[in-house]
């Protein structure tokens, strides 16, 4: 019932801009992005009818366009703001099993909202919003209204921020006010969806399930009065109660340090249940591996960023999670995958095995879509050189440090301002054993290059 009521509101939204498009065409941003890239994978531990679930060399073409803008509607200030973006994707090769997609175009909706002022400092907004960063590029324990990953499973758009370009966003309400020594909002969520195909790829929920499937009811208030600090305290109920704090601090006009601790009073993803495996085990088969406990547990990352005069930036993050795996967890997980590899020479029995591997597979896949990291222990290293011209050279590292392994990459981007045009390429790859978080899909790297147009 909450999507039919849901349904007439996203319509108007979506009239709304087309009505007034004649008055607000001329202020568009509108972007196009182009990419070539090609990736390598090694063998892994999955094993789909015997034979690699990923093809082991493939070239990707991915296409997307991208629609914002802001109207002023009244004049009393009535807004609305809305950011569209149309996606392709083509494999050049038949892709795995792992790595198929249902269609390869897609149309997402990044913002879509109508604010209304209720006094200078007070704003009322409704619609669809675009997810708040928070203060880390590894994961930010004090973003709590996260969403699901949109886009296609092997190809991505690098953004030079080396952002995705098209992450989910919720619909909600909310009502926020802005002043010279504070701001606060509070922000409505509702559950408008259920996800009952977690087996699939979140690229392929539908967009409610992506960012509605929780009620989430959000409150945060940060304070500018302390001089060099940024405190925010966050609040969120329905779903997942969650109490969480962050600062931002400058000791020194060139350095940053970023502190980020949240409190869940429930697990915030779902986890091996090592008691269904063990059901399997005696031929009992259960409809799902994976569980979400009420556990609590806590996040924190600290980050200390320096940056020179020519705004080049060195950085380091660490993260770590209580409710990652232990070495003991991951290490039962990647057993029970070995044991599924078997062959039991009963058809039925073995196809059965087949579709649990799919299912682990799709799960921890989409821990990772919802920006989650499977461990406890996390270092993140980065640097970005300005290297002339606007060009700029962007290293990373992102290393579990339980098991050691890792996902590095390299990033050029070089803007064309008589153009309008950004050029860039990279290069990235994954470190570790096929035991390993990094690892266990197959080690793989990759090489892209693209561009971005500004019309």
């Amino acid at each position: 019932m909450a999507n039919v009521g849901w349904r007439p509101l996203a319509l108007a939204l979506l009239l709304l801009p087309l009505r007034l498009s004649a008055a607000c065409l001329p202020q568009a941003d509108i972007q196009l992005y182009l990419q070539q890239a090609g990736t390598h994978r090694e063998a892994s531990r999955w094993q789909i009818m015997q034979q690699h679930p990923y093809r082991k060399d493939n070239t990707l073409s991915d296409l997307a366009m991208r629609y914002e803008n802001r109207c002023e509607l009244t004049a009393s200030g009535l807004s609305v703001d809305v950011s569209l973006a149309g996606l392709a994707s083509y494999p050049w090769r038949t892709p795995g099993a792992f790595e198929k997609e249902k269609r390869r175009t897609r149309a997402i909706i990044h913002r879509l909202t109508v604010s209304y002022p209720l006094s200078d400092q007070r704003l009322i907004t409704a619609g669809k919003f675009s997810a708040q960063p928070g203060l880390f590029y590894l994961t930010s324990p004090a973003d709590l209204l996260h969403n699901a990953y949109a886009g296609f499973k092997a190809g991505r758009i690098y953004h030079p921020t080396l952002q995705a370009i098209y992450n989910e966003s919720a619909w909600g309400v909310r009502l926020s006010e802005e002043a010279l020594s504070y701001a606060w909002s509070l922000t409505v969520a509702p559950q408008l969806a259920r996800i009952d195909r977690r087996y699939e790829s979140s690229g392929n929920w539908r967009a409610l399930q992506r960012a509605n499937a929780h009620e989430r009811y959000l409150f945060s208030y940060s304070d500018y009065r302390l001089p060099n600090h940024t405190p925010t305290l966050s609040l969120r109920l329905g779903d997942s109660p969650t109490l969480a704090v962050a600062d931002r601090f400058h000791p020194a006009p060139q350095w940053t340090l970023n502190v980020e601790l949240a409190w869940h009073a429930k697990q915030q993803w779902r986890h091996f249940a090592e008691q269904r495996a063990e059901q399997i085990k005696r031929y009992a088969f259960p409809s799902t591996l994976f569980q979400r406990q009420h556990q609590p547990g806590i996040e924190l990352a600290l980050s200390g960023q320096y940056s020179t005069q020519k705004f080049s930036q060195f950085g380091v993050e660490y993260y770590f999670q209580s409710e990652g795996y232990s070495r003991h967890q991951w290490r039962r997980q990647v057993d029970f995958i070995r044991y599924l590899h078997q062959r039991s020479g009963f058809a039925p029995v073995d196809r059965a095995w087949d579709a649990y591997q799919y299912l682990m597979a799709a799960e921890i896949d989409n821990v990772t879509n919802q920006g989650r990291l499977q461990g406890k222990h996390y270092m993140h290293p980065y640097a970005t050189l300005m290297i002339g011209d606007g060009a700029s050279l962007q290293a990373y590292a992102r290393v579990n440090l339980q098991d050691r392994s890792a996902l590095l990459g390299l990033h050029v981007n070089q803007p064309l301002r008589q153009r309008n045009t950004d050029i860039y390429s990279g290069v990235y790859c994954t470190q570790g054993g096929n035991a390993t978080e990094f690892g266990l899909f197959g080690k793989t790297a990759g090489l892209y290059s693209g561009f971005k147009y500004y019309f």
